[in-house]
């Protein structure tokens, strides 16, 4: 954490949850969520899979990953056939809605038994800086929905933001819009998917944005940062592996592209330190062979509503 950050450090949460109210309040304000997110790159199979290896074997693989920890919220990105297919994949959680980004559909799915209904978002911002632009790439790449338990309220985003270094500042106006309908509806939020983003964005998002990075506040683990991780781990490591997704030409590099991000308002606070971790990042049917470019990300998080 950067030190402008300092109240959102994991030790200003300890286990026994006095920091921001009494433990009654807490017990009876606390919520616990499970959050799962993947860019799943259309479910087409790697170019490094066995060649008897099907696209309806990716799509069972991932909805096997996808369900291990029984999520709350299904975030997904650069996902085919938006709700009709989701629906079909996931029958037991409500698909909340779909929107095209630069690359596919970005969809939101939510568990059955809980009252979600999708906010619907428009992007002043955008379209006043390119008037001359396609709808589609004027579009906010984001669903999102609100999330009611016992009058208490949350705002989720599923989101695949605009790509490329030189993206930067339209991620920044895309998160801004978010964050300004979670000030105007007075409600937190949580921004979960493919971002895009560079480590040199952090202090945009953290400072200027007021943003909790899930990771970080989860204690920044090495063995989680990389999101997107196409370096050959093979050499002199036992069970390296080696993220071929696309065949031979595969660039190899890091970066941390998939985020967690929480817009914190005084209604909302962490009972204890979130779980960060990874998943689809070990190998299918050889050790280049995964299911997508990206990894996906599971995090658990106690939530508590700081009301009376």
């Amino acid at each position: 954490m950067s030190n402008n950050n300092n109240h959102h450090d994991p030790s200003d949460y300890p286990l026994d949850g006095t920091n921001a109210a009494t433990v009654d309040d807490k017990e009876k304000h606390l919520e616990s969520l499970t959050v799962v997110s993947m860019n799943i790159a259309s479910c087409e199979p790697s170019k490094s899979a066995q060649a008897n290896w099907t696209r309806e074997m990716s799509i069972d693989a991932l909805r096997d990953i996808l369900l291990r920890s029984d999520p709350t919220i299904i975030a997904l990105q650069e996902c085919p056939g938006g709700v009709k297919w989701a629906a079909k994949i996931f029958p037991t959680y409500q698909v909340i809605g779909s929107t095209y980004s630069h690359a596919d559909q970005v969809v939101l799915l939510v568990k059955n038994g809980i009252n979600a209904t999708q906010v619907f978002t428009s992007f002043p911002a955008f379209h006043s800086l390119e008037k001359n632009a396609p709808v589609q790439s004027r579009r906010l790449p984001a669903v999102v929905a609100e999330l009611e338990w016992d009058n208490r309220h949350l705002l989720v985003a599923s989101v695949h933001l605009e790509p490329f270094a030189e993206g930067a500042y339209k991620r920044q106006m895309q998160i801004q819009s978010l964050v300004q309908l979670s000030k105007s509806m007075s409600m937190p939020l949580f921004v979960i998917g493919d971002m895009n983003m560079r480590d040199k964005e952090d202090a945009t998002m953290e400072n200027e944005l007021n943003l909790v990075d899930i990771w970080k506040l989860a204690g920044s683990s090495p063995d989680t940062r990389w999101t997107w991780d196409t370096i050959d781990h093979r050499r002199g490591k036992a069970g390296g592996f080696f993220n071929q997704y696309y065949g031979e030409r595969t660039r190899q590099y890091r970066r941390r592209y998939d985020r967690i991000y929480v817009h914190e308002t005084d209604l909302i606070g962490f009972a204890i330190p979130p779980t960060f971790e990874l998943i689809a990042n070990q190998p299918l049917t050889s050790d280049k062979d995964f299911l997508s470019d990206h990894f996906g990300m599971s995090s658990h998080v106690q939530l508590t509503w700081n009301v009376n």
